[in-house]
């Protein structure tokens, strides 16, 4: 017998397919937070070009320089309390938190952020394959517009807008200092 109308094909692809929608239209964890969030002064300043100026100048200053590349620096921001890789390009800013990624590690993944940047489209979930995106934004240089592509809240968020970063207590990752101990030994 041959199956038409809504129920024809591959039965595991279509479940696949329907089991998709179905997380799409459930709250996830993310979406949660977005609606419990809602209306706060980070939610709205985070879009902004105020945000992004505030980055340039609470954050950024604070960050450790660790590689130039061909494409812009990697910066390092290491604390007790708060670790992330800072991506900066003469037109684009990407943040990511630390999860100790190997230096040829973080190199592949601000290569992929700027590339998400330069497209215009947010990287996929936290993963091996992105890392931990935070904050991405570009800015044009012809008409001097800031487009944030992506913009996940949290604490980082929080420290930005009020200015209450903690100290820097180290220049790059842990895990890279006891990687080069053990090379050196």
């Amino acid at each position: 017998m041959r199956l038409t109308g809504p129920r024809r094909g591959n039965p595991t692809l279509r479940f696949m397919i329907e089991q998709t929608a179905r997380r799409r239209m459930a709250a996830g964890p993310m979406v949660e937070r977005e609606r419990t969030r809602a209306g706060t002064q980070s939610d709205v300043l985070r879009w902004s070009r105020e945000f992004f100026e505030r980055v340039h100048a609470t954050l950024l200053p604070r960050t450790s320089h660790v590689a130039d590349t061909a494409e812009g620096q990697l910066r390092y921001y290491g604390s007790k309390a708060m670790s992330m890789w800072a991506f900066v390009s003469r037109h684009a800013t990407a943040l990511a938190y630390d999860h100790a990624e190997t230096p040829a590690q973080i190199h592949e993944r601000a290569l992929r952020w700027l590339a998400c940047l330069t497209t215009r489209t947010a990287p996929g979930l936290a993963s091996a394959h992105w890392g931990h995106p935070i904050y991405g934004a570009r800015l044009d240089p012809a008409s001097g517009e800031v487009d944030v592509v992506w913009a996940v809240p949290g604490e980082w968020c929080e420290a930005v807008l009020t200015g209450a970063l903690p100290e820097r207590e180290w220049d790059a990752p842990r895990s890279w200092q006891a990687e080069l101990a053990e090379t050196a030994g």
